[in-house]
């Protein structure tokens, strides 16, 4: 549970810093990485904007509420916590993440890749 609040506060850190960067912004930076900015509050201001890296960020969020953060999507196993630290989006562990650049690099060379 504790080991949660951390992850939480570094996935809002790093939202936040994403948010300051992208768009205006218009909490206070530690009201916002202590969670006390609501989700709804969020959507009213992003209610209409696309980003890649926000969607990855909040998806992190559901994962961490629904219990399946840190695991890897593909085989299942742990995601390393340090890891996670240094990007909290992260979906796959190091192995399935060098088998799928492994699978890309080959469908480049066989010009199968989009």
């Amino acid at each position: 549970m504790r080991q949660n609040k951390r992850i939480r506060r570094v996935i809002l850190s790093r939202l936040y810093d994403h948010l300051l960067e992208q768009y205006f912004v218009p909490w206070p930076r530690e009201p916002f990485v202590a969670g006390t900015v609501t989700e709804h509050e969020v959507d009213a201001v992003l209610a209409f904007k696309s980003d890649v890296r926000l969607d990855e960020l909040r998806t992190a969020l559901d994962r961490l509420d629904h219990g399946t953060y840190g695991v890897c999507i593909s085989c299942k196993g742990r995601i390393p916590l340090e890891s996670l630290v240094l990007n909290p989006a992260q979906r796959l562990c190091a192995t399935c993440e060098q088998l799928l650049a492994g699978s890309e690099l080959q469908a480049m060379r066989r010009g199968t890749l989009l």
